[in-house]
């Protein structure tokens, strides 16, 4: 399951949730308890050397 990320519009609070899909119904802030919820733009990021990954793109 992914997890999403996102921004309480009444408390400004960021949280994060795992969960099967981006629903928001039944979705509440975990600080002030609302349902006034935007989904937040998540970035990707991969744990790896970088040395391995330029290995990757050398052009050899």
């Amino acid at each position: 399951m992914p997890i999403y990320e996102y921004l309480c519009t009444k408390c400004g609070s960021h949280f994060e949730k795992l969960q099967k899909s981006a629903d928001l119904s039944g979705l509440e802030c975990p600080t002030c308890g609302s349902v006034e919820i935007k989904k937040e733009f998540s970035t990707f990021s991969s744990a790896g050397s970088s040395s391995s990954a330029a290995g990757c793109f050398s052009g050899g």
